[in-house]
C-alpha cells in the first residue's frame, strides 16, 4: 500500500476521530433518552440468551453490539410474561434503574455506541472515496463531523444514525455495483443492504430506492449486451438481495421464531398484532411474509409496530409546525421544514451549493452512479415521510436526509479541490469554518436549533417534537431537586418524559396528581414544585392551556434548555383529569383490572373536562360495550368525532365510525370486541 493511500485512511480516521470527539463535548451531559433503558436491556438479552422476544419493535443490530459489550454484573432477570408496551417498558426501567448501576452502564453503552457508529464512518469515508475520490470523502465525513444531530446521536442507543450510515453505505455499494457489475460489488451491496435491514424497518423505503434503480439498470444491460447481459445481471441482482436477507436472517440466528424454544412471547401476539394495521395492503403482505416464515417473525412483528405508529400514525390529530398548529394530516412541509431548522446554515448552503458545480461537472462513471444511488436512497426516504402519518419523532426519523446531504457536500470540496480553485476552496472552507462556529458553544447537541427559528433557545415556540428533548435533561432536573426541592420537603410533579423508575430509583419526592382510583381532588390543586416543558409555557386553547393562569400562582426558578421548574400552587381540573386518565390506564394495561363500571365513573370525570382526550374517550366506550350498554358507548365514541376542540385524524374518525356502526348493528353489544387504544402503541 502507497503512502498516498496510508496517509487517506489516516486522514479519514482523523476526521472520524474527531466526530467523536466532538460528540463527547456536546453531550457529556446527557442523560439516557427515552427509549436507550429499553434498547440496552433488550440488546444484553439478545447478546446471551438469543431471546429476541423483548422490545421487537425494532431491528437487533445496534442493540446485539451494545448488548454484546455489557459487563457480565449487568444483570437481566428473568422476564415475567408482559402484555402491552406499558407493562415491558416498566420491567425494562426497573431492571435498569433499579437492578443496576444505570450511570455505569450509559457510559459502557456511549462507548460501545461510539465504537460502533465511527466503523460506520469509516466504512462510509472509504467508500466514499473509492467512489468519488478522497477529497470528496474527507468533505463528507466533515459534513457528519460536524453536524449538530449526527454528533448527538453517536453514542445514543438508538436505531435512527445506525439506519442513516447503514443505508448510506448501501446506496455507495449499489452505485459501485451498477458501474461494472462486479462479484464483488454484489457481495458489498448484499452485505450493506442487510446491515440496513437489521439497523432499522424504515430502511425498506430508501432501500426500495435502490432496488427498483439496480433493477432498471439491469435491464438497461439489453441496450449493450442483449439478452445475455441482462440476464446476468438480473442474477446477479437477485444473488446480491438473496445475500441481503441471509445477513437479516444471520442477525436473527437464523430462526424464524424469537426464543430458541420456538416460542414468540411478545408483549402482544402476533395475529393481534396485524390485525390492527389499518392500511389493507400492509396488512396483507405482512401476513404472507409471516404465514410462509420469509423473514423472522420477531422483524415481521416489528415492522408491523412501525407502520402502524410511524405511517399510520399514531392517531394524533393535532400537529405543531414552524409556529402554528395543523389539524388532521401533518402539512406537507412537515419534514422539510424540520430539516431546514435543524442543519447549520452554513452546512445547508456547502449542500446546495454543490449541485450548480455537479451539474457542470462531468463525473466518471462510478461517481455518476454513486451520486444516483445515493440521491434514489434519500429520495424515497423523504418520499415515505411525506407519506406517514406521525412527525413526532422530529429530525432523527429524517437522519438519512442528512446524511445524504454530507454525501452532496462533499462534492463541493472535490470540485474546488479538482479545479485548483483557490477562491473556491477558500469559499468551501469558509462554509465549514462558519458551521463550526455556529455550532462549536452549543452544550447539547441534541437540542439545536437553527437561526430560522431564532435559535435553540427559541425552538420551542416553533416546533413540537422530539428533536427538542428526549428525556436528557434527567441529570439536572435531579441535581436541582437534591439540591433545593428535596430540603423543602414538599413534592415534585412532572410533566416531562422522564421514566417513572427512573424518577424513583433516584429517591426523588415524585408524586403524581393523581395516585389512586378513588382520587377526589376534583378541583385539581396542588402544591409544591413542578417540572413542565418550555412548550407549555405557550397558550393551547385546544387543551384549555392558558400559561397566564396555569402558573399565576407559581414563579418559574430554574430552566435547563427545553425543561423548566415552578414551584408554589397549580389549579387546575384538566390537569387532574388528565392524571385520572393515565391511572385508569395503568389499572387496564398494567394491573390488568377489569371493575368495568369503575373505569367508566372514573372516565365520566375525565371526559367532562377533555372530550377531546383520544385514549379516554375510546376507553370509556369500551368500559361500556363490556358492560353490555350500548347507547353509552356509542355516545362515548361519538363524542369523539363531535367535538371540535381537536378534531380526530380522518383515519381514526373513519375507525371510529365504522365501530360505531358494529356497536350499533349488533345483537349483543357485550359480544363486540372493544376498540383498540390508538395510544397505546
Amino acid at each position: 500500500m502507497t503512502a498516498r493511500r496510508w496517509s487517506g485512511i489516516a486522514l479519514l480516521v482523523l476526521i472520524a476521530l474527531l466526530a467523536v470527539a466532538r460528540s463527547s463535548l456536546g453531550t457529556r451531559l446527557d442523560s439516557f433518552t427515552v427509549d436507550e433503558p429499553w434498547h440496552i436491556v433488550a440488546g444484553t438479552s439478545y447478546a446471551r440468551g438469543g431471546d429476541f422476544t423483548l422490545n421487537p419493535e425494532h431491528p437487533p443490530l445496534a442493540k446485539l453490539w451494545v448488548g454484546a459489550g455489557m459487563p457480565g454484573d449487568f444483570r437481566v432477570q428473568q422476564r415475567p410474561p408482559l402484555s402491552e408496551k406499558t407493562q415491558e417498558r416498566e420491567w425494562v426501567e426497573k431492571t435498569m434503574f433499579f437492578g443496576n448501576d444505570a450511570a455505569a452502564a450509559q457510559q459502557h453503552a456511549r462507548r460501545a455506541m461510539w465504537a460502533f457508529h465511527g466503523v460506520l464512518l469509516l466504512a462510509l469515508g472509504l467508500l466514499a472515496w473509492r467512489a468519488f475520490g478522497l477529497a470528496w470523502a474527507a468533505g463528507t465525513l466533515a459534513f457528519l463531523a460536524i453536524d449538530p444531530t449526527v454528533g448527538a446521536h453517536l453514542p445514543v442507543v438508538m436505531t435512527d444514525l445506525p439506519l442513516a450510515l447503514a443505508l448510506m453505505i448501501a446506496a455507495l455499494c449499489a452505485g459501485l455495483l451498477a458501474s461494472g457489475w462486479r462479484w464483488r460489488w454484489v457481495a458489498g451491496c448484499g452485505l450493506a443492504v442487510g446491515i440496513a435491514l437489521g439497523a432499522k424497518h424504515s430502511a425498506l423505503a430508501g432501500l426500495a430506492g435502490l432496488g427498483l434503480g439496480l433493477l432498471v439498470v439491469a435491464l438497461l444491460g439489453w441496450r449493450g449486451g442483449g439478452a445475455r447481459e441482462a440476464g446476468t445481471r438480473l442474477l446477479k441482482l437477485l444473488a446480491c438481495g438473496l445475500l441481503a436477507v441471509a445477513v437479516l436472517w444471520a442477525q436473527y440466528g437464523f430462526r424464524f421464531h424469537a426464543a430458541p424454544n420456538g416460542s414468540d412471547a411478545f408483549n402482544r401476539p402476533m395475529p393481534e398484532k396485524i390485525a390492527e394495521l389499518r392500511l389493507p395492503h400492509w396488512r396483507g403482505a405482512i401476513a404472507f411474509a409471516d404465514e410462509y416464515h420469509l423473514l423472522p417473525r420477531a422483524y415481521l412483528w416489528g415492522l408491523a409496530d412501525t407502520v402502524r405508529t410511524g405511517v399510520e400514525g399514531r392517531s394524533i390529530g393535532m400537529h405543531f409546525v414552524w409556529g402554528k398548529v395543523h389539524y388532521g394530516n401533518p402539512p406537507w412541509f412537515s419534514w422539510p421544514a424540520i430539516v431546514l431548522s435543524k442543519l447549520p446554515l452554513a452546512l445547508l448552503l456547502l449542500a446546495l451549493a454543490a449541485v450548480p458545480l455537479l451539474l457542470r461537472t462531468t463525473l466518471p462513471v462510478a461517481a455518476r452512479w454513486s451520486l444516483a444511488a445515493v440521491l434514489a436512497a434519500c429520495g424515497f426516504h423523504m418520499a415515505a415521510l411525506l407519506g406517514s402519518g406521525g412527525i413526532w419523532g422530529g429530525v432523527r426519523h429524517a437522519l438519512p436526509v442528512i446524511a445524504g446531504a454530507a454525501v452532496l457536500a462533499g462534492g463541493a470540496l472535490a470540485f474546488a479541490w479538482q479545479r485548483r480553485s483557490r477562491p473556491m476552496l477558500a469559499g468551501v472552507a469558509a462554509l465549514y469554518l462558519a458551521a463550526v462556529g455556529m455550532t462549536v458553544r452549543e452544550p447539547r447537541l441534541w437540542e439545536y436549533h437553527n437561526e430560522l427559528v431564532r435559535g435553540t433557545g427559541n425552538a420551542y415556540r416553533y416546533f413540537g417534537n422530539e428533536g427538542l428533548d428526549l428525556g436528557q435533561r434527567f441529570g439536572e432536573v435531579r441535581a436541582f431537586h437534591d439540591r433545593v426541592i428535596a430540603p423543602s420537603g414538599e413534592s415534585l410533579y412532572v410533566n416531562y418524559w422522564m421514566g417513572e423508575q427512573q424518577i424513583r430509583a433516584a429517591h426523588m419526592k415524585f408524586r403524581k396528581p393523581v395516585e389512586r382510583l378513588d382520587d377526589t381532588n376534583i378541583d385539581g390543586i396542588y402544591n409544591g414544585w413542578f417540572v413542565y416543558p418550555m412548550s407549555d409555557t405557550l397558550p393551547w386553547p385546544q387543551w384549555d392551556w392558558d400559561p397566564a393562569v396555569v402558573f399565576k400562582d407559581m414563579r418559574m426558578v430554574a430552566r435547563f434548555g427545553h425543561v423548566g421548574i415552578w414551584h408554589g400552587t397549580l389549579r387546575r381540573p384538566q390537569t387532574r383529569a388528565g392524571a385520572l386518565a393515565s391511572r385508569v390506564s395503568d389499572y387496564i394495561y398494567k394491573e390488568n383490572g377489569d371493575d368495568w363500571a369503575l373505569v367508566a365513573t372514573r372516565l365520566e370525570e375525565v371526559v367532562a373536562q377533555m372530550p377531546q382526550k383520544v385514549d379516554a374517550g375510546v376507553e370509556l366506550g369500551n368500559a361500556y360495550l363490556r358492560l353490555g350498554r350500548r347507547d353509552e358507548a356509542i355516545a362515548a365514541y361519538r363524542r369523539l368525532l363531535e367535538q371540535d376542540k381537536v378534531p380526530v385524524e380522518p383515519m381514526l374518525a373513519a375507525q371510529l365510525q365504522s365501530h360505531i356502526d358494529l356497536v350499533a348493528a349488533a345483537a349483543d353489544p357485550a359480544a363486540i370486541a372493544p376498540m383498540r387504544n390508538p395510544w397505546l402503541e
